[in-house]
């Protein structure tokens, strides 16, 4: 089921909302993959701030099955920054290079400057 239904089905009493889900009822590797990709775009979100929008689709939606069509997404996560470069896996590394090709750029803790979203990525 896509977050939607799930978000619908919660909000009709019929099951636990999404947040309420215990990671447990996974396998050991998902959880693992879940945590290294949490972190990862917690940490990009920190050090780019509002310079870089992240927006996560569910590839088993509507919307991210036409992304997945679209980008012709084989593997996940993949991150699409500015609509054009397809970046795959976890290689921070490559998304930093490329999101700072496209703009973004790394917030300090001390800039008050407040920025547009200017560099998009769509996981």
């Amino acid at each position: 089921m896509c977050l939607s239904c799930e978000v619908l089905m919660a909000q009709a009493n019929l099951e636990k909302a999404p947040h309420e889900r215990d990671l447990d009822e996974y396998p050991p590797e998902w959880q693992a993959e879940f945590s290294r990709f949490s972190e990862a775009v917690l940490d990009l979100s920190l050090r780019y701030g509002e310079t870089v929008m992240i927006r996560i689709f569910d590839p088993r939606s509507l919307q991210g099955l036409l992304k997945v069509i679209r980008y012709g997404i084989h593997r996940y996560p993949t991150f699409i920054v500015e609509g054009s470069r397809k970046i795959v896996g976890l290689d921070t590394q490559s998304l930093e290079q490329v999101l700072q090709a496209a703009g973004a750029i790394v917030q300090t803790q001390s800039s008050n400057i407040r920025h547009s979203y200017g560099t998009q990525v769509n996981i």
